[in-house]
């Protein structure tokens, strides 16, 4: 834990200050303790001179004062490490997360970085002073204090070393039983974590199917898998008391017989075996501390491990974008996902500079997966893609690519602050020519506060196509030549289908655009068709040759157009 400490905390001599002062307070408080021997000798022995006790008193108070200082100053330090590691959080966060590509963001990781970022940062800030600076005083003081004993008592000091490396050793074991636990217990609340999230998403469909029960079995069972796994947590957590208990009772037995053998073989006075008695009741109250901590000592393990990872974590730096649109080649491209499912397998293409490349497929074919490694969210396992005549890094890739979602997600406050945040040197008339670009003039028009127009928690407070075209005026405000549009009309009426369509094409000239679709009227302004099945490319070329082909591309042409003339 302390190694942790010193990576995260950013080392240096805040970090050896805070331990030096932490050990030198541990290791007084053991000298204070020891003390107690020549002030009760002095005070309470037949042949004791209370005057001398009076400067062994003097002595103690100056030590426990010493004592103080140190804590004071080490805690002073302990807090600027806490919110040095805060730093460390809030600093490395925002890179770890643009740098960590969709195998590695799972809604796991994005639940425990929330949690990070929210509450383990701030408990973190505290945890230095109030876990760690308990247990390194624990180690230090028995130990300290061990060694001091032997002048007293070799018997006795061995007995509080032995206990000291007994100790250190059943919070180990107790942190170990703990974790485990822990960790399944944390898997089973994501899963239902999940599961209730999915109920709550998908009522409107479940509804309309009658299949409510379905979901209800899956959080069910959800609930089912935590109910079982937190009872297991709290069963784990019996052996670990058990394990202290044993710890505490064999320190207190073994201190006890040893400071009586001590005291029936003259090796200390009745004076000294009573200030045993109180040296007896300071190591158990270490003891009891560190029996106390060990949840604690886990809970700042954990995030000591997870701001390690967000530190090591080598950012991606986005390049400058390129002038003008540029050619974008695909060379046997192949992804292959962790779990080894085949996202694209050898995909090679051509898409030109102001032309409209649409890319179309069944579901699960790998056309998402295509779009998203051009935008360099997704690696490619081997081939490359090239931005011209060099193939592009991860980079240059994202600074050269700008993306319009199937469903764009806004961010709250109103849509300037929504350009504004993708490019803030945007001026009142760059504003402006990106509303014409969108087609969304009108909108703003028409709104009540215009371009101040708050949109809500995710824009919510926009229609579907109105926030989809606040997402594409946004995909414009990057100055990125590489336009890449997922399946952007597939949820809106004709009318917005027709305003989206006619704006890219109306700034076809700008970029290099690829467009994911299964819409005709998208097809009507593509200069090539890509065709995907099975995550490979099985057809590509213009749209009006490959129909007359008579292949793939003709048999989807056809289900368009027979679904497309569906009445109800």
């Amino acid at each position: 834990m302390l190694k942790q400490l010193h990576t995260i905390s950013g080392g240096g001599r805040t970090y050896w200050g805070y331990l030096s002062l932490v050990a030198l307070s541990a290791i007084l408080q053991a000298v204070a303790v020891l003390l107690l021997f020549p002030v009760n000798y002095e005070l309470f022995a037949g042949d004791g001179n209370p005057v001398q006790a009076g400067k062994w008193v003097i002595t103690l108070l100056v030590v426990i004062a010493m004592a103080w200082g140190c804590d004071i100053f080490a805690a002073r330090l302990g807090l600027t490490l806490g919110l040095n590691i805060m730093w460390m959080i809030y600093r490395h966060a925002p890179a770890a997360l643009t740098a960590w590509l969709d195998a590695k963001f799972t809604p796991a990781k994005a639940a425990n970085l929330r949690s990070l970022v929210s509450t383990k940062a701030v408990d973190t800030t505290s945890g230095v002073v109030l876990m760690v600076t308990p247990i390194i005083t624990a180690v230090v003081f028995t130990f300290a204090l061990g060694l001091g004993l032997i002048a007293v008592s070799p018997l006795v000091a061995a007995i509080t070393l032995i206990g000291g490396a007994l100790m250190q050793a059943a919070l180990w074991g107790s942190a170990r039983l703990e974790a485990r636990s822990q960790q399944r217990y944390s898997q089973a609340t994501e899963e239902l974590d999940d599961r209730l999230f999915e109920f709550a998403w998908a009522q409107p469909s479940l509804r309309t199917a009658r299949g409510t029960s379905i979901g209800a079995q899956l959080v069910d069972n959800a609930i089912a898998t935590t109910h079982r796994r937190l009872l297991g947590l709290l069963l784990w957590q019996i052996p670990t008391a058990i394990l202290f208990s044993f710890v505490l009772q064999l320190v207190l037995l073994g201190f006890g017989v040893t400071a009586w053998a001590s005291f029936q073989n003259d090796v200390i006075d009745a004076t000294a075996a009573a200030t045993l008695v109180i040296v007896l009741l300071r190591v158990v109250e270490q003891v009891t501390t560190v029996s106390g901590s060990v949840e604690g000592m886990l809970a700042m393990t954990s995030a000591a491990a997870d701001v390690k990872e967000l530190m090591d974590t080598k950012p991606i730096v986005n390049s400058e974008p390129m002038s003008e649109p540029p050619t974008v080649t695909l060379d046997r491209l192949t992804v292959t996902y962790p779990d080894g499912t085949p996202g694209l397998h050898e995909a090679s293409a051509v898409m030109r500079p102001g032309t409209i490349t649409a890319v179309v497929g069944r579901s699960g074919s790998g056309k998402t997966t295509l779009v998203r490694a051009l935008a360099g969210i997704i690696p490619p396992t081997s081939g490359s893609i090239s931005l011209g005549d060099v193939p592009a890094s991860i980079g240059e890739l994202r600074g050269n690519a700008t993306m319009v979602f199937q469903q764009s997600t806004l961010g709250d406050g109103t849509i300037r602050d929504n350009l504004l945040a993708i490019n803030p040197s945007l001026t009142s008339d760059d504003i402006d020519g990106l509303a014409e670009k969108a087609r969304l003039t009108t909108v703003v028009a028409r709104l009540t506060h215009g371009w101040d127009t708050p949109v809500g928690e995710l824009g919510a407070q926009l229609s579907g196509g109105e926030r989809q075209r606040v997402g594409i005026a946004r995909s414009l405000a990057k100055p990125a030549h590489v336009l890449l549009v997922d399946e952007a009309t597939s949820a809106l009426d004709p009318q917005n289908e027709r305003a989206i369509v006619s704006t890219l094409d109306r700034i076809r000239a700008d970029y290099t655009t690829v467009v994911i679709t299964h819409r005709p009227a998208m097809i009507g302004i593509a200069d090539q068709v890509i065709v995907m099945d099975n995550a490979s490319i099985i057809e590509a070329g213009p749209p009006q040759e490959l129909e007359r082909a008579g292949g793939e591309f003709a048999r989807i042409m056809a289900e368009w157009r027979a679904s497309a003339a569906w009445r109800v």
